[in-house]
């Protein structure tokens, strides 16, 4: 078995738009019910490596401000991209919870495709200032100490998706490479 290419190795830089698809490392998805959508993926794909994550040391911002945020997550590979799962819980959910079934049905639904940029203030400005210049903007921010900021754009008009993107810092770098690593 060949070892799992690091999906973090030389980011392309972020000159348009397009470039941060060159970066994807993870499609996320929601579901009305984590543990059922674990099994589910290991049953029907085979998702079998998969970790619960504590979201509860994150800081979530709803433009500038921060919101109450509460969900449960789970990520998961198979020797590549990550698949990450999120139940909404409580608090500013209405994005993820927007493409679940009204009805509580259980389902899992493709919410955002995760890509990632350089880390660094000056970098997070320049690209706020492309997706300006393509009347976008960073709708959510997650901010997790030494880990990730990672902001959701909505690009459903455009992708039929979201878009998240992240400044990942070396701990989660090290974090997801393994989780790829552990699971080829």
């Amino acid at each position: 078995m060949s070892a799992p290419v690091s999906l973090f190795t030389n980011p392309r830089p972020v000159n348009a738009l397009a470039d941060l698809l060159a970066n994807v490392w993870q499609l996320g998805y929601v579901t009305t019910d984590l543990d059922r959508a674990t099994e589910f993926m290991a049953e029907q794909f085979g998702l079998t490596h998969c970790r619960r994550l504590p979201s509860d040391t994150a800081t979530f911002l709803a433009g500038q401000d921060p919101v109450p945020w509460e969900i449960k997550a789970a990520m998961g590979a198979r020797g590549g991209l990550i698949v990450e799962l999120i139940e909404p819980v409580a608090g500013e959910i209405d994005f993820y919870t927007e493409v679940l079934p009204d009805d509580g049905e259980f389902a899992v639904r493709l919410h955002h495709i995760a890509t990632y940029t350089e880390t660094g203030e000056s970098e997070w400005e320049r690209v706020e200032a492309l997706l300006g210049k393509s009347g976008l903007r960073v709708d959510y921010t997650v901010l997790i100490p030494n880990r990730v900021r990672a902001g959701y754009v909505d690009t459903r008009a455009e992708l039929g998706h979201w878009l998240e993107i992240c400044q990942l810092q070396r701990e989660d770098i090290e974090f997801f490479t393994g989780l790829v690593a552990e699971s080829a």
